[in-house]
């Protein structure tokens, strides 16, 4: 095996994952053992990272860094696997907290709040989204420390995913940041979202009724897959609103919310959403786009910088009131676009 006894500077890191070598794995190689371990990244990847000398072992009470990515594995190593900052959270250090996003009001009283969240913003900080956040630009706008009586602490009542657009529904106070989340839960809301997919499903309306949980057999470990064993209950409803060359945009309405479900259901059938990284038929994509990898090629293959999901309606009785209270948001322009060309 190669060491090499030099060391990263931390600064440009942010976390590192530890591994020890049980018996049954001596003779394994390197990237081999790690491949499987974080299925997230590719091996290319973790060969990228033996190259830059971010994985090191510690052998009979010694650490060095590895220099061989076919370095082979004995009983009781313990390897570290130090995570470099992708280039973008870099770049967002070094150039400062940006503005705030901007957050169209949908629907406002008392006691609630609806934006209409454009893609690629976060619901709240993670990562390197420290700022340009939807709980971070409503805290700004709301709160007010020095004023107890004024102070308004916003609270999310759900989550889209970052590159998801459309409603998102926030509470003002604390009651009825309870009472709405009750009503998710007991899944007395209505959901709505639009999508665009790669073909027209058959039939043009209908329920796809396929349980869900991991996935199995995926790179990316946060994925979600169809599960016949262990599965929790999924129910989607569609119906095909117009058909746009090799395209079609659909109306979803969720009776479950699972983890991704919108994603899983129409790639289980074959129509993925146009732009999904992770479903669209090569989980490479999100690998490299988490390594700020993309190529122009790969641009061009997904369509769309973002997959083609917008939350289009709420509905829901108004915690406070019990007025039905029916939020709504059209199909955002880079949809519309993307929509226009074909």
């Amino acid at each position: 095996m190669s060491f090499s006894s030099s060391a990263p500077d931390p600064l440009l890191f942010r976390e590192e994952l530890g591994f020890t070598i049980d018996p049954a794995e001596e003779g394994t190689r390197l990237d081999t053992y790690l491949a499987r371990r974080m299925r997230w990244r590719s091996r290319t990847s973790i060969q990228k990272l033996v190259q830059e000398g971010l994985i090191s072992i510690t052998r009979q009470g010694e650490r060095r860094v590895v220099k061989k990515s076919s370095s082979v594995l004995i009983a009781a190593d313990e390897i570290a696997v130090t995570l470099p900052r992708p280039k973008r959270d870099i770049d967002f250090g070094e150039a400062g907290p940006p503005s705030d996003p901007n957050l169209p009001i949908l629907y406002e009283d008392r006691w609630l709040v609806a934006v209409d969240k454009p893609p690629n913003v976060p619901v709240h900080p993670a990562g390197r989204n420290l700022y340009r956040t939807v709980i971070t630009t409503l805290h700004r706008r709301y709160r007010r420390p020095d004023d107890p009586t004024h102070d308004i602490v916003p609270k999310l009542c759900h989550r889209i995913d970052l590159e998801t657009s459309g409603v998102l529904l926030v509470a003002k106070d604390d009651r009825a940041h309870r009472d709405v989340q009750r009503l998710f839960r007991d899944r007395a809301t209505e959901k709505e979202y639009l999508a665009v997919v790669h073909g027209i499903p058959e039939p043009r309306e209908g329920f796809i009724e396929k349980p869900l949980g991991p996935a199995l057999g995926m790179k990316v470990a946060m994925a979600s897959g169809v599960r016949w064993d262990v599965g929790l209950e999924a129910k989607t409803e569609y119906r095909v609103e117009s058909v746009h060359g090799d395209f079609s945009i659909l109306r979803i309405r969720l009776h479950t919310g699972r983890h991704h479900q919108i994603r899983v259901h129409f790639s289980s059938i074959r129509h993925p959403l146009v732009g999904d990284k992770i479903y669209g038929g090569d989980e490479e994509l999100f690998l490299k786009y988490y390594d700020d990898a993309l190529t122009a090629e790969d641009h061009d293959r997904l369509l769309l910088p973002r997959q083609a999901l917008h939350s289009t309606r709420l509905a829901l009785d108004h915690p406070i009131t019990g007025e039905r209270l029916v939020i709504e948001s059209p199909l955002p322009e880079d949809l519309r676009e993307f929509l226009d060309r074909q």
